[in-house]
């Protein structure tokens, strides 16, 4: 299949490490008919529309029509094009690879809701059918829901835990806080690559998801840190959640490219008792504190 030159620009193109946008593709009203779309959900410019009504190609090179200044992407990184109106992603030969939903492709032919990764930055691609509902989800989605692990943002989960410890007859209910992050997940990094890492914080937040009971708020407060905000849950049931969250991590095989990768976690819980008043920050800081215990005492453990 023809590269084609990598001046070729389709109306609408963007410079997003650079923060530029070269023709419009942030416009908050999509064009409720036409052609696909990219939406980035990580990266530089989050929420911006990369239309695809004409091919594209990404890359670090200025004259790409999707310019991405950063040392992780190739200068001609990956093409995006629509073949008998089945759109598809070519890697062209990239050093660092192109990904689709976790997996490093060749050629890949692209289905609604699929997470695109070049370098780091993750897309993820619509296609034309009812785009303007699927795009003001996606900019809600946006607003509360962190884009690498699906689960709630910091913003979203400070803001509900501020909102919980202050409603009426709050103080009279205890409430429980969890924050774990990643045993050595620098080691993970230098080991495995960084699209390796993204892949152990997306399964590390579904392992989680499943382990913590659904009425709990899990939230990615930090680069592979996460917090649990138990409402009405006293401090010795929370303990018995954050010991069944270490234990499923543990027992968890994660994977990336056939490759399995230990992980563990530390974890810290901290408890406002009924008729306590403590400040939403406050009790962070202590489940915090409590997990910095975990960490200095051993490693893949619940302190408190």
């Amino acid at each position: 299949m023809p590269e084609g030159p990598p001046s070729e620009q389709p109306p609408r193109s963007a410079d997003l490490a650079a923060t530029r946008v070269v023709r419009s593709s942030d416009s908050p009203r999509p064009n409720r008919a036409g052609p696909a779309c990219l939406v980035v959900i990580v990266g530089p410019k989050i929420g911006t529309q990369i239309h695809l009504e004409q091919p594209i190609v990404i890359g670090r090179d200025p004259a790409c029509s999707v310019h991405l200044d950063s040392d992780m992407i190739s200068r001609r990184h990956a093409r995006v094009e629509s073949v008998a109106g089945i759109y598809q992603i070519q890697d062209l030969g990239s050093t660092n690879g192109t990904y689709v939903n976790d997996r490093r492709v060749a050629t890949h032919r692209l289905q609604d809701g699929d997470r695109v990764g070049v370098g780091k930055i993750l897309m993820k691609f619509l296609d034309s059918n009812n785009i303007e509902a699927q795009y003001h989800k996606e900019i809600y989605d946006l607003m509360t829901i962190d884009g690498l692990t699906g689960v709630s943002n910091k913003r979203h989960y400070n803001d509900t835990l501020a909102s919980e410890l202050s409603r009426p007859g709050a103080g009279g209910e205890p409430v429980s806080v969890i924050v774990f992050d990643v045993d050595h997940f620098k080691r993970i990094n230098d080991t495995h690559g960084h699209a390796a890492g993204d892949a152990v914080l997306r399964q590390l937040a579904a392992t989680a998801r499943a382990a913590i009971p659904a009425q709990h708020l899990l939230g990615r407060v930090g680069g592979e840190e996460f917090a649990v905000m138990l409402l009405n849950t006293d401090h010795r049931p929370a303990l018995g959640v954050a010991e069944g969250l270490r234990a499923a991590v543990q027992a968890q095989q994660f994977q990336f490219q056939n490759q399995l990768i230990p992980v563990t976690i530390s974890v810290g819980a901290a408890t406002r008792a009924p008729g306590q008043q403590e400040a939403p920050l406050e009790l962070f800081k202590r489940a915090d504190e409590a997990l910095y215990r975990a960490k200095t005492s051993g490693r893949n453990r619940v302190c408190s």
